[in-house]
């Protein structure tokens, strides 16, 4: 392989992330790297051959689109090409939608991985999209933070895997897609992230050029940049968060997640902390037979449960989304004040809404 530019910028971004997460893992490791066949993950999956890691790649086949068993194809022969070991995995999609097809990817790479590192390609350029997109959403620091290099909570952890890396978060698409042409890699180029139905297509092909030209061509880098430092300011709050609930008893640290947590817990916490400590003890709750669907919690959902220690009056439950549905859908999920002989409690509780 000949060292050029974009290859070079890649592989810094991979020899960073290997030093940043030893003992995690070192060279020869066997590590699974998810390869859709577009420029990202081809580039990640020569990278970490050249690296001396020893990669299967794994390509999922969604059958959503038209020859994408093809593709699969495709991609695995690509990684060979490379001195991967590479294995496709056709996959059934439960719903419609991106979220639908990325649980069922997810799932398949950690079943696959059966205890070894997943690592995926994510970018700094996805940080940037995500960024904005946070931004227009009105969310807190949580989903304005970048992706995290490392993470052991992840659903393709609960699926199997030892843990999930991204290695690349200091590269850009310009430098995945440039290495690409460098080694010679036939990349695929997905319909989806040209297509103007999909939003997050649209932040990168019209509203990021347009900020680019109005602010500066290193308006992505800039964007990159701050979503890394909010991920590490979201981190230091969510340890403190979980260690709050350790230490209370009812956090997974401590053993098992409870359907209870005493308010004082969260007396004298401020209120950013006091929140974070409310969402990771309703979303500890949730995967196999979890209660709290963690994802569709939003502000007002947790605005409304923090009321009930910030601003206690005697007001009735808060309503929290389910993960599954029970009883054909007659019961739901309430938060609730109680007084009990040991002092306050937030108590959550299944309500029946049978009429």
């Amino acid at each position: 392989m000949i060292d050029t530019p974009h290859t070079l910028a890649v592989r810094r971004s991979l020899r960073r992330f290997l030093r940043a997460q030893a003992p995690h893992i070192t060279a020869g490791d066997a590590v699974v790297c998810g390869v859709s066949g577009g420029g990202d993950s081809l580039a990640l999956a020569a990278a970490c051959v050249h690296a001396g890691l020893d990669v299967t790649t794994v390509t999922v086949d969604h059958g959503l689109q038209e020859a994408s068993a093809q593709v699969a194809r495709d991609a695995a022969r690509n990684c060979r090409g490379l001195g991967a070991t590479a294995r496709t995995v056709r996959v059934a999609v439960a719903g419609a939608g991106e979220a639908a097809a990325r649980e069922a990817r997810y799932r398949a790479l950690g079943e696959y991985a059966d205890g070894r590192p997943v690592l995926v390609a994510h970018t700094a350029d996805d940080d940037a999209e995500g960024l904005l997109l946070a931004l227009a959403r009105g969310s807190g620091t949580g989903s304005l933070a970048g992706l995290r290099e490392y993470t052991d909570e992840h659903p393709v952890v609960t699926a199997g895997a030892g843990w999930l890396g991204r290695p690349l978060l200091h590269v850009g698409r310009a430098d995945t897609l440039g290495s690409c042409a460098e080694l010679g890699l036939e990349v695929w180029h997905d319909p989806h992230n040209v297509s103007a139905t999909v939003l997050r297509s649209r932040v990168r092909n019209e509203l990021l050029p347009l900020a680019q030209e109005i602010l500066g061509g290193h308006v992505g880098e800039s964007l990159a940049r701050s979503a890394r430092l909010l991920r590490e300011d979201a981190d230091l709050l969510d340890d403190q968060a979980r260690q709050i609930l350790d230490n209370a008893g009812v956090g997974v640290g401590a053993g098992a997640w409870a359907d209870h947590l005493p308010v004082r817990v969260l007396a004298g916490c401020p209120a950013p902390l006091r929140r974070r400590v409310l969402r990771r003890w309703l979303a500890t709750g949730t995967g196999p037979g979890g209660v709290v669907r963690a994802g569709a919690l939003t502000s007002r959902h947790l605005e409304a449960v923090d009321a009930l220690v910030a601003h206690w009056h005697g007001q009735g439950g808060v309503a929290v989304p389910c993960a599954t549905s029970t009883m054909g859908g007659t019961r739901r999920l309430v938060v609730r004040r109680r007084r009990t002989a040991t002092g306050s409690q937030l108590v959550l509780e299944q309500e029946d809404r049978t009429p």
